[in-house]
């Protein structure tokens, strides 16, 4: 099929599915209140929709990630979503402990037009039998706020339901079925497309969880023209932060340019101002990662490290939120790395086993406690965003460690590479930056 009928075919899908929305908003109203003696359940209507857990009035405010559930409480939080059920309720115990209430991921496969899980019935009897004991076990629990059903599950636009659209349904009405006195909601990222198509074909989901990143200016886009159809399920921020490494400006060979932690914490900040701070709307939001995370580099949305150390971002949320650390000896503050006087937008190429000399400029004075620890890594060059990353390989290099200096050779086999710092303190802190550079044999 040519490109332009196949465009063609996907404007008559949309046309009729939007023909459908209308359909449906002429002659019905979507239920806001559910039911009076849910734990968790949403009352009102239009902009004035809030959640309520336990009959008082809620705001989702929290992270996705799972580290530390006594230094998130510490911070301010009252959520935190959980990305598997792998001891799930020794999560949830912690979690009640530390006075959070949990959303709950229930993975499932993304939905795939060349090869669909979801014509299997066999193995979707098995995925219904599956989060049906899982939802049974833990319905009640106290710290249980929701359940996720599928993370980004890419929610096809079709005309006619099918299989996958026929499953999710089913698990849907299973969960209300089994507990019904936790809502069940799904996340997408800001598509149009796909936030229609699951109003229209899935009216019983509870929520709708964004993740955003640099796009997140678009949610009230999408909502808006949503509106004009049907009206919109109730919304929260699942996943919001700085922009992903898929929205960074690039290197000649693809990789990309990730700010200093100093300059991600501003970032974080100004996002959260303009958009988050005054939403009306939203049931809340959550700020993306909670722990450390391999994506890209071991550092990107990392607020921790693998050892518990606090980045520069977790004191900004310590205030945006009102918690209850203590933020006077905060990590140092990066200014930026040059490498034999260029940076990284430079697109730095050398020859194999070239001397180079690395420079870190820091934006506040030179504390003499702080410790520097130099590492080269291989470049990820199988990154793919919907899958679980492996750690990159360290490389092993000649080198002169200084206080703000690294003097090392490049690696002999061809390739990218990352150099990165750490700054560490004696308080538990940590700042981080890093610059990519190929190198040619």
């Amino acid at each position: 099929m040519s490109k332009s009928l196949k465009w063609i075919g996907r404007f008559l899908v949309l046309v009729c599915l939007i023909l459908g929305c209308a359909y449906l908003y002429a002659h019905r109203e979507r239920q806001v209140v559910v039911v009076d003696n849910q734990m968790v359940f949403i009352k009102g209507k239009d902009s004035s929709i809030s959640l309520y857990r336990n009959n008082a009035p809620f705001k989702i405010r929290g992270a996705s990630g799972n580290a530390s559930f006594e230094l998130l409480s510490k911070v301010g939080a009252n959520t935190v979503r959980v990305y598997d059920t792998i001891n799930l309720l020794g999560v949830l115990n912690i979690a009640l402990k530390n006075n959070l209430s949990v959303i709950v991921d229930l993975n499932l496969p993304k939905y795939n037009e060349a090869y669909n899980y979801y014509d299997d019935k066999d193995e979707t009897d098995k995925l219904k039998l599956k989060l049906k004991k899982l939802v049974s076990k833990h319905k009640n629990h106290p710290a249980l706020l929701f359940w996720n059903l599928g993370n980004e599950l890419n929610y096809p636009l079709v005309l006619i339901k099918n299989n996958f659209i026929n499953t999710y349904n089913e698990l849907i009405d299973m969960i209300h079925e089994t507990d019904p006195n936790h809502l069940v909601s799904t996340t997408l990222i800001p598509s149009q497309s796909q936030t229609l198509a699951i109003h229209c074909h899935s009216p019983n989901i509870d929520v709708i969880g964004f993740n955003v990143f640099g796009n997140i200016k678009r949610i009230q886009m999408v909502l808006d023209r949503v509106k004009i159809f049907t009206n919109t399920l109730p919304y929260y921020i699942s996943e919001y932060g700085y922009n992903g490494p898929w929205e960074q400006q690039m290197t000649l060979w693809k990789a990309p340019l990730e700010p200093t932690s100093s300059k991600k914490a501003e970032q974080y900040i100004q996002r959260y101002n303009r958009y988050l701070k005054n939403d009306k709307e939203s049931l809340g939001d959550l700020v993306f990662y909670w722990g450390q995370k391999q994506e890209r580099t071991q550092t990107w949305f990392s607020i921790l490290d693998q050892e518990g150390r606090k980045s520069e971002l977790l004191y900004e949320l310590n205030t945006l939120w009102g918690g209850q650390m203590n933020d006077e000896k905060r990590p140092a503050k990066i200014n930026y790395m040059i490498i034999d006087g260029k940076g990284a937008q430079d697109n730095l190429v050398y020859d194999s086993n070239m001397e180079k000399t690395a420079h870190l400029f820091l934006t506040d004075s030179l504390d003499e406690t702080y410790e520097f620890v130099w590492e080269i890594y291989a470049e990820g060059w199988d990154y793919n965003q919907s899958e679980i990353e492996k750690a990159p390989v360290r490389i092993a290099s000649d080198s002169i460690v200084g206080r703000c200096t690294y003097t090392f050779r490049t690696p002999s086999k061809s390739g990218a590479y990352r150099i990165f710092v750490f700054v560490y303190d004696h308080f538990g802190n940590y700042a981080t930056t890093n610059t990519p550079f190929y190198v040619l044999n």
